[in-house]
């Protein structure tokens, strides 16, 4: 992730959340993501040097009205476009949701599987992580084919391998050592 990226988001967490704003700013920033990400006219708009700043902030200002944005999301939108970092929103977004979850005490889980996994262990699987963290866990689940069972947890750049290639290869280890 750009440092551009990290200081825009981190900035806005931290005013958003001061302001108890986070959640709305949080869910408009994935709303203008998503239009950015549909409509690639949209992205070439911002990020296109020939069209005019003030054009811009101007079409920008219409569009921020009708989808109801609050004060901040537009401003923090706006700034953007005036620094020329709407190309970075993305990158942003995501830097915006980490810091927020710092202030929130949230971690995010990684989790991969072999197979898709149900409500109870997830829920088991969650209580098991914040007793390890200490935070409130966020589950992002995944599945590997690679994997002959178990799971394997990343957390920030800690990884948890409770695969059975893990286990295996454990036991092959000490089976070798002694």
């Amino acid at each position: 992730m750009a440092v551009i990226a990290k200081r825009y988001g981190k900035a806005l967490a931290e005013v958003s959340f001061k302001l108890g704003q986070h959640e709305r700013v949080g869910r408009e920033l994935s709303l203008f993501d998503e239009l950015l990400n549909r409509y690639r006219e949209l992205q070439l708009f911002y990020t296109n040097p020939v069209i005019p700043l003030p054009k811009k902030r101007s079409a920008t200002n219409e569009l921020l009205g009708r989808l109801g944005f609050c004060k901040e999301t537009c401003n923090f939108i706006l700034l953007l476009i005036d620094n020329h970092r709407v190309s970075y929103f993305g990158e942003i977004c995501k830097a915006f949701r980490e810091s927020l979850n710092g202030y929130l005490g949230v971690v995010q889980a990684n989790v991969t599987t072999a197979f898709e996994v149900e409500g109870e262990i997830q829920a088991r699987l969650r209580q098991k992580l914040e007793n390890l963290t200490g935070k409130r866990v966020q589950l992002k689940f995944g599945i590997s084919p690679a994997l002959i069972g178990g799971v394997i947890t990343r957390i920030g750049d800690t990884i948890y391998d409770g695969s059975i290639r893990q286990q295996l290869e454990l036991i092959k280890n000490r089976l070798s050592s002694d």
